[in-house]
This record gives C-alpha cells, sequence and structure tokens, in this order.
C-alpha cells in the first residue's frame, strides 16, 4: 500500500517531464517488454485481454495521469481514485444482478459529500477538468475490475502483463496528435535521471511487484482481510504528496478527505450492522415470559 500510495506523488513528479500520453505509452510499454517474453499467454480469450488493456491502460492511467497534468494534485487524485469501490458494487449490482447492502448506500452518498468538499477546495489543488478526468480515471477501474472479474485469470500478473500491450501504441499516438512530434522529443531530451526514475518506479515497484505481492496477499488469506488494506493508500498518498510535493492540507481538503475515507470505510466494513448488534446486546427486547406492560402473563399450570 505504501508503494501504490506513493506512486501518486511520482506520478506528480514524472509529469514535469513527459506529456501526460507519452508517460502512459512508455509505463505500459516497459511494463509488457520484456516480461511478456517470460509470460505465457494467459489462457482468456483475447476480448478480455484488449478491454481490460483499454479500461485499466487508456481508461485508468490515461484519465488519471491527464487529470493530474491539468493541475488535480497527487495527494487527493490517491483519494479520489478510491471511488473506484463504489462505482464497481455499483456496476456490479446494475450488470451482474449482484445485492446493494445498506452499508453501500450509506457509505456512497458520505463518500459524495465529500467530493463535493473537494470539487470546493480553492487552494489550487483542484480543477474542473482535471476533477472530470480523475473521477472518469475511477469509474474506468471499476470496469476493469469487472473486466478480470469475468475473465477469471489464474495469472493476474501475467493478465496485466499481456493487457499491456494494449495501451502504448495507442497512447503514444494521442501524444504525438495533441502535442505534435516536438513534444515527444522534448520530453525525452529534458526528463533527467528525475524524470527516468519516476518512469521506472511507476513501472517496476507499482505495477509488476505490487501486483505480484496482491495477487499473493489474495491467495493466502482471506479478501475480507486483505480488502481493507486499500484503505491505506490514500493515507500514504496524500502523506507522500505534502512530503514530496509541499501539497498544502487546509481544513476544507482534510474534511473533504476525511468523508471520502470514512464513506470507504462504512462501504468495506459492516459497521451499521455492528452497531445495531451492539444497540441490541445492551438494549434487549422483551423475553417470550413478559407481556407489554412488564406484567407476567397466568401461569396455566396452576389451577384457577
Amino acid at each position: 500500500m505504501v508503494i501504490w500510495g506513493v506512486n501518486f506523488a511520482i506520478i506528480d513528479i514524472g509529469l514535469r517531464s513527459f506529456d501526460p500520453y507519452l508517460l502512459a505509452s512508455l509505463r505500459f510499454l516497459l511494463a509488457a517488454v520484456p516480461a511478456v517474453f517470460f509470460f505465457k499467454r494467459p489462457n482468456v480469450p483475447w476480448r478480455y485481454l484488449l478491454l481490460y488493456g483499454l479500461f485499466f491502460g487508456i481508461g485508468q492511467f490515461g484519465l488519471l495521469f491527464a487529470g493530474m497534468d491539468l493541475g488535480f494534485s497527487a495527494g487527493l487524485a490517491s483519494v479520489v481514485m478510491q471511488l473506484q469501490a463504489f462505482w464497481t458494487i455499483g456496476l456490479a449490482a446494475g450488470l451482474m444482478g449482484e445485492r446493494v447492502s445498506p452499508r453501500f448506500l450509506v457509505g456512497f452518498v458520505v463518500a459524495g459529500v465529500g467530493m463535493g468538499l473537494v470539487a470546493a477546495v480553492t487552494d489550487g489543488s483542484v480543477t474542473a477538468a482535471g476533477t472530470v478526468m480523475v473521477v472518469g480515471a475511477s469509474l474506468s477501474w471499476a470496469v476493469a475490475n469487472l473486466i478480470i472479474k469475468k475473465a477469471q485469470p489464474e495469472n493476474a500478473l501475467a493478465f496485466t502483463v499481456w493487457a499491456s500491450l494494449v495501451p502504448p501504441v495507442p497512447m503514444f499516438l494521442l501524444s504525438l496528435g495533441l502535442g505534435g512530434w516536438g513534444t515527444v522529443e522534448h520530453s525525452f531530451t529534458t526528463m533527467g535521471w528525475t524524470g527516468l526514475g519516476s518512469l521506472l518506479y511507476m513501472v517496476y515497484p507499482t505495477i509488476l511487484f505490487g501486483f505480484a505481492l496482491w495477487g499473493h496477499l489474495l491467495r493466502t488469506y482471506r479478501t475480507s482481510r486483505v480488502a481493507p488494506l486499500t484503505l491505506l493508500v490514500p493515507i500514504f498518498g496524500m502523506a507522500s504528496s505534502m512530503l514530496l510535493l509541499g501539497e498544502p492540507l487546509g481544513v476544507m481538503k482534510a474534511t473533504a478527505i476525511t468523508l471520502v475515507i470514512l464513506g470507504l470505510v462504512l462501504n468495506q466494513f459492516d459497521v451499521i450492522g455492528k452497531v445495531r448488534a451492539r444497540w441490541a446486546l445492551r438494549h434487549p427486547g422483551p423475553v417470550p415470559s413478559e407481556v407489554p406492560g412488564g406484567e407476567k402473563p397466568a401461569d396455566a399450570t396452576k389451577a384457577s
């Protein structure tokens, strides 16, 4: 979770050297090559690899990089991206008929209030266009989650490596079309060690090591024990952005982040159910031998 949280600050640093679409293209190119030669192609239909590459690579990270390049801060991006949990459940309910629990609705409303406050932040770390892009990235992440759930690959890392072959060419062409060859040339001639280091961090620790470790945890432990760890991502993301980038944390932003994380917690844990259970234990109802008013019924075994 530390690796994924810090990754948002590293993306911000990388965007100082690279065009956002070129950065996304290079990230997935290095994630796919040469790793693709060491992993057998997953035994899933090609359409799942293509769709996952489109939504995970182009949708999730293409929009995330573009949103951050348009002025959306790294710390807030690490928080807003976690909205994918709500989108995933909502899409699963609409497309797959999965039941939505009351705690999802409560958590969604709380997180929605937090997002409203995010839009009201005026310290320069939020832009309207950036917000739309990052929220769109979280939605694309949710679609990617459903695709990998439908595909059911035996090796999630191999699936990710092969799907990483999809984004590089479209992202490069988009960068070339929007900025011209001059933008591409400028990125390579000015990136320096900082730009190169940020790119390598996004590829190897984040995608390859991070996904391998995550897959190991999911295989070793129950999902209910592992999934809550993702709540640490925005905490490390905001902390690293403050330390590495000097991102300010005002009252409005802190309140917004708290509400979004609280909404995620309510969605992740059955807080409502636990509160109701504790209330029932502390305030037990009438026992069967009692009737309203506190009077005990007459003993049927006694003679009248």
